[in-house]
């Protein structure tokens, strides 16, 4: 499933609200290779017409985001089999969790990880590894050749909002996305604590009764951390001081919001906000109260495995994700009398841009045409989409009689729908809605769309390349200074605190990166208003 950002699935306490959220070379080896000269040269300039040579095998490798599902061995080794089949080619998955993705993705560049194709997205380092020449160009001939069916498929529009001064790094998914941000919680704890869902889920704070409650009665923290590692924002956002709130460009963990509805917008930086502030000063309460682990910056468990596990009451995060989060609980603990709620709080909720998910080649990969091949019928043929996005039919799930929606079935927890991290390759004429799930979900998403905008920046990517040395050492301030206080963690007080951090970021040349992002934002307005 940004900032515009798509954030990590966290704990439900967490609340990583919508409105913020809008606006995640080697060589190849010896037995894998094809004699071909690496990416660039191969794939930049492809023939004019004609079949492909697929007669020599290859192994591609790919690197996804997110958790790797029990049954996922087993599921891709049928698509294996048909891709074997039909291009003479295997893939082997690897996978970024979310607790430690931001650290490791980079380092895949910077290593010279021998690998084919990569998950990015507009929250996920797509401008910055773009820039940096981590990816492989995309053309239009080459879709045209290795992707034919994705030339005749893809949303024009998606194909702009990927580029990158007029060039394109990423295939963006097809599909038109709207997300929210939900929570599940127990209703056999709820019943337990004499509380209704309508007061724990009032506004941003009031969560805090059920934590606290939880807390008292197991003795145990109900936020672990999981899933939430270090991404640069406090563990409780205040929901009242950030309406219609988006986020915009890709700093790393130093993160820039403007005000969705304005025409004309201008960039502030989090950390320089009352919210953050108030962020902070919650966290630290919620440590002292026992709600937020003190190992919690440490963590690398997932959220939701955390709650599926009974370690912690509640999770978070958009409509699709809990719905299958919804069906695996059910069908392990159906005691618990899930409950899935809107954590809205009446915010408006954007409709995100195509690049919100995509998959980009590496730009050393030796393999770009059949990568290309493979996505292509990741994206379009629908054996492969099933496969990679619901399971095996029959054991994780079977197709409703008309075909458009699937039923989940009993090993479907150990491939839940889109548990297996597809989201580069969503399509929209492909995706199926899913049986079983929260029961109000139409209604849920009828209310994020009755409230939904596309928020001026929807689609602007920030180019980092003249302050690439400013946001290299903020971010390192970030990580020594930021880090701890944003899991409740300080030295002093709050403000004290927070108006060291904003002094140290100045020294650093914090001024000049938020001159540069305004810079781009304003020329960004005036092209799309001409």
């Amino acid at each position: 499933m940004k900032k515009l950002f798509r954030w990590p699935s966290i704990l439900a306490l967490t609340l990583i609200l919508t409105f913020v959220l809008a606006g995640c070379g080697g060589s190849a080896n010896s037995n894998e290779a094809s004699s071909s000269t690496p990416a660039e040269s191969a794939a930049a300039s492809p023939g004019a017409s004609g079949s492909v040579d697929t007669s020599k095998e290859v192994k591609l490798k790919m690197y996804l985001i997110g958790e790797k599902p029990k049954d996922f061995d087993l599921v891709y080794g049928e698509v294996n089999k048909l891709l074997k089949q039909d291009i003479n080619a295997t893939v082997d998955v690897k996978f970024l969790s979310w607790a430690e993705w931001g650290q490791k993705y980079p380092l895949l560049f910077a290593s010279g990880d021998d690998f084919d194709l990569i998950f990015t997205a507009n929250w996920a380092q797509y401008s910055t590894q773009a820039s940096k020449g981590g990816f492989l160009e995309i053309t239009k001939d080459m879709i045209n050749q290795y992707m034919p069916k994705t030339a005749a498929n893809m949303y024009p529009e998606a194909w702009e909002q990927a580029k990158i001064d007029g060039k394109v790094y990423m295939l963006p998914y097809n599909y038109k996305e709207i997300q929210g941000t939900f929570m599940l919680l127990r209703g056999d704890l709820l019943a337990k604590y004499g509380l209704k869902v309508e007061d724990v889920m009032k506004d941003s704070k009031s969560i805090e009764k059920y934590n606290e409650a939880f807390a008292n009665d197991t003795k145990k923290p109900p936020i672990l951390g999981g899933g939430v590692t270090w991404w640069g924002m406090p563990m409780y956002l205040p929901a009242d001081k950030m309406r219609n709130w988006f986020g915009v460009g890709d700093m790393g963990n130093y993160h820039f919001y403007y005000d969705g509805t304005e025409a004309s917008p201008k960039v502030f930086p989090f950390i320089d906000t009352d919210a953050f502030v108030e962020g902070i000063k919650v966290a630290k309460e919620w440590v002292d109260k026992g709600i937020i682990s003190k190992s919690a910056m440490v963590n690398k468990s997932s959220d939701g495995d955390d709650f599926l596990n009974g370690k912690v009451p509640s999770t978070g995060g958009n409509l699709l994700t809990m719905n299958s989060k919804y069906i695996a609980v059910n069908e392990q603990h159906p005691d618990w009398k899930v409950i899935a709620a809107d954590a809205n709080y009446g915010n408006p909720v954007d409709m995100k841009p195509f690049i919100q998910g995509g998959i980009a080649i590496n730009r050393a990969s030796r393999n770009p045409e059949r990568a290309l091949m493979m996505l292509d019928l990741f994206r379009n043929d629908e054996r492969y989409f099933n496969l990679t996005t619901y399971g095996i039919e029959g054991k994780h799930y079977k197709l409703s009689d008309d075909g458009k929606s699937i039923v989940p079935l009993a090993d479907n927890s150990n491939f839940a729908p889109d548990s297996a991290s597809p989201w580069g390759w969503r399509d929209d004429k492909l995706y199926k809605t899913i049986g079983g799930g929260i029961p109000d979900y139409q209604t849920m998403r009828d209310n994020m769309l009755a409230t939904a905008i596309s928020p001026t920046l929807q689609s602007f990517v920030f180019d980092d390349s003249n302050v690439k040395n400013e946001l290299a050492t903020i971010n390192n301030i970030l990580e020594q200074y930021e880090k701890p206080m944003v899991y409740g963690i300080l030295k002093q007080s709050a403000e004290e605190d927070v108006q060291s951090l904003r002094d140290r970021l100045k020294k650093a040349g914090s001024d000049k990166v938020v001159a540069e992002v305004q810079k781009q934002v304003d020329a960004y307005v005036a092209a799309n208003k001409k």
